[in-house]
């Protein structure tokens, strides 16, 4: 309630219309709370991975070749490959160094 502006102002706001410091709380609380679910229940778009070894393997690119250009290890590489982990900006580089190469 200190810290961000558009909060002091929505206490602001609600003191002046009457209510307690702790009416005010527990509507801060369900705000949060909706932006949460909302955020827990929006679709993601997650870029599609799964051209991206066939591509690599197409170009008989290694692992370690590839993980030397970007500066990473080849088991990151490996697992990034497979969908283990997820990184967005790697995969756009990833997959225009792979047409590139």
């Amino acid at each position: 309630m200190s810290a961000d502006s558009r909060t002091r102002e929505y206490v602001a706001r609600q003191t002046v219309a009457g209510r307690t410091k702790k009416e005010i709380i527990r509507l801060l609380k369900r705000a949060v709370a909706r932006k949460m679910f909302r955020c827990l229940t929006t679709p993601v778009a997650v870029p599609a991975i799964a051209d991206l070894r066939p591509l690599r393997q197409s170009k008989k690119i290694t692992l370690t070749a590839a993980a030397g250009q970007f500066g990473i290890w080849p088991t990151t590489v490996s697992a990034f490959e497979r969908g283990i982990r997820r990184d967005d900006d790697l995969a756009h580089a990833y997959r225009d160094w792979l047409r590139a190469a």
